[in-house]
């Protein structure tokens, strides 16, 4: 059987006893606990134990190491007042001035110095012991709520080594504390000793201290910013009049040739010399380069917003923070053009009409209008396209990103005519594209202009095949032999009209040759189905124009047309035409009356077609 004698100031007060065998994990079972009663004498205390390996041998035991402990009784100094702080002589003799704190010897602040006759400065001065500096304004008032004193310590020594070895206690009053007290107005400067048991001496004897400075500002309050109304600085903002601000609030207590130094994300911005007559608040732009340093367009973040105060060789004063979030995401690639809404790096939109591309006519009318574009690059579920036209505040279609779309794949609009008519009116040149949007900003692609032509142009003149006669003979009505249109192909005339076309008119010829006589849908050749296009100049809108359609296969292919052998019909071939008229911008647009024209290359009495002129 093992024995642990504990012993308090060398008397033992307890026994444990640990039966072999045993290990470290045994140990807890011969821990003591020093009675209450052995703490009530102040002081200090010897703990120790022994160990007696074999207890029934009567063999003296071994002895450990001493502990000393302090049954701390009174706070340090023994519980009394502690002697009066003596602060520099210039101090002592003006006050704390300005040109004190500034003088880069003095390190901006007051060192204040506990004075006492004995060396440490309280003889029973303990590591750990705490110095807590106060400064009261005179005369002192008692206050009209009672709060606890220790939210009022403007300094703090905490005691080490050095201070037991003789080092004098000092306490030091930062330039920043000291500015912020009512100046030309008497403090009483004084302390409390805490040692580490948390016991307290004090109040210390008292010393008054001259707070001589000039006014300076109290509280410098942190930056507003309006747009953060909303909780967030957006891209929004950014594209406001003027881009993101933020307000430096008045500075009471400020003056002229003060100095600030906006700060945004820790970058600084042009500093600002308060004015003789100084306009508040002071509102200042934060640059987009800035805003996005970061990397806020790629990802959402929190800046620190603030500036400091500074007044001839101080130190600058920090502003208090404002902790702002950013974030200039977008769906789709950032855009180099930033916070320009128009990204150009986005694909366009395509208008799919029934006659071109990027243009609406007549015949689009009253049918729903397909749209499309590409995906933009990194596409996320649940990111938007809305597609916009002209001015109209509101989308006309939206397309929603799902799951598994990829960037580049085709992206289609559906547009109902009813929503669009009361946009585009009688046509003109409207503006098609779409914003994206990932619930927080938006960017839109380019304009795509498209041409709405739906107005008609009712009475256009029948067009005329030149050369054709349709006056009595064989070759009434026809294009035939005499015309040689093997030379230089057939001429289609439109006439003009003043009235109805002017220069800058589009003509569009349409044609189509048919193995029939009276050009019946069902003997079209695909091949000749065709149409020239042309835009007028002025005197060609007043005095016509002339297309020249080839021979082959537009006359060549009917042509030879004629009834097998044994058989009356086909007799020969023939040829519908029309023109279309489209004014620019959507100034209308309209078609000229069908007109048949018949067409053989056949000679009479079975000789061979009229090929060329040989």
């Amino acid at each position: 059987m093992t024995a642990v004698v504990w012993y308090w100031d060398g008397v033992p007060f307890d026994t444990k006893r640990v039966e072999a065998p045993y290990d470290a994990t045994d140990l807890p079972l011969v821990d003591a606990v020093v009675p209450p009663h052995l703490m009530d004498a102040a002081g200090l205390h010897n703990l120790h134990y022994e160990v007696l390996l074999r207890e029934s041998s009567g063999n003296p035991g071994e002895p450990s190491f001493v502990t000393v402990l302090d049954s701390d009784k009174v706070g340090p100094n023994q519980g009394q007042r502690g002697p009066r702080l003596r602060f520099p002589p210039e101090i002592e003799q003006d006050g704390v001035t300005d040109d004190y704190l500034n003088d880069p010897a003095n390190n901006d602040q007051v060192v204040g110095t506990v004075v006492s006759t004995t060396t440490p400065a309280w003889l029973d001065m303990r590591l750990g012991d705490v110095v807590e500096a106060y400064l009261a304004l005179l005369p002192l008032r008692r206050p009209l709520r009672r709060h606890p004193r220790q939210q009022d310590i403007v300094a703090k020594t905490t005691i080490t080594q050095a201070h037991k070895d003789g080092a004098p206690v000092e306490v030091i009053f930062p330039g920043d504390v000291l500015r912020g007290l009512a100046s030309n107005r008497e403090y009483n400067a004084h302390y409390w000793l805490r040692d580490r048991a948390g016991r307290e001496s004090g109040p210390s004897f008292t010393s008054v201290l001259y707070i001589n400075l000039a006014v300076t500002p109290i509280e410098l309050r942190p930056v507003d910013l309006p747009q953060l109304n909303d909780g967030r600085i957006t891209l929004s903002d950014a594209r406001e009049p003027g881009g993101v601000f933020m307000n430096i609030l008045e500075i009471f207590g400020s003056a002229p040739g003060d100095i600030l130094r906006p700060l945004w994300n820790f970058i600084p911005l042009p500093e600002i010399e308060i004015a003789a007559i100084q306009a508040w608040p002071i509102r200042v732009p934060i640059p987009y380069s800035d805003l996005a340093t970061g990397g806020f367009e790629v990802t959402p973040g929190t800046i620190r917003a603030g500036y400091t105060w500074e007044r001839g060789s101080a130190t600058p004063r920090p502003s208090q923070p404002r902790f702002v979030p950013v974030d200039l995401t977008v769906a789709g690639q950032v855009s180099p053009d930033n916070p320009d809404p128009i990204n150009r790096l986005l694909e366009t939109v395509t208008v799919k009409g029934r006659d071109a591309d990027n243009l609406l006519t007549l015949n689009d009318v009253g049918f729903p209008v397909r749209v499309v574009t590409l995906l933009f690059d990194e596409p996320n579920a649940n990111e938007t396209l809305e597609l916009m036209v002209g001015n109209h505040p509101v989308p006309l279609a939206t397309y929603t990103v799902q799951f598994n779309d990829v960037a580049g794949q085709e992206v289609e609009f559906f547009v109902d005519w009813a929503d669009l008519a009361p946009i585009v009116g009688n046509g003109g040149i409207f503006a098609f594209f779409y914003w994206t949007f990932n619930g927080v900003n938006r960017q839109r692609a380019e304009d795509t202009p498209v041409i709405v032509n739906i107005v008609p142009i009712v009475g256009l003149q029948d067009l005329e095949y030149v050369g054709v006669t349709y006056g009595p003979g064989p070759d009434a009505g026809f294009i035939s032999c005499p015309l040689r249109p093997w030379v230089n192909g057939v001429g289609v005339l439109i006439p003009g009209d003043a009235s109805l076309l002017e220069g800058g008119d589009e003509l569009v010829l349409e044609w189509a040759s048919y193995a029939n006589p009276n050009g019946h849908p069902s003997g079209v050749m695909p091949e000749t189905i065709n149409t020239f296009s042309h835009t007028l100049s002025p005197a060609e809108a007043r005095d016509g124009y002339e297309f020249r359609v080839p021979f082959d296969p537009y006359i060549l292919h009917p042509g030879l047309v004629k009834p097998p052998t044994g058989q009356t019909n086909p007799r020969h071939g023939s040829a519908i035409a029309r023109y279309r008229v489209m004014k620019p911008a959507g100034g209308g647009m309209g078609w000229s009356p069908r007109r048949l024209v018949a067409i053989t290359l056949i000679r009479p009495a079975g000789g061979p077609p009229c090929l060329s002129d040989e």
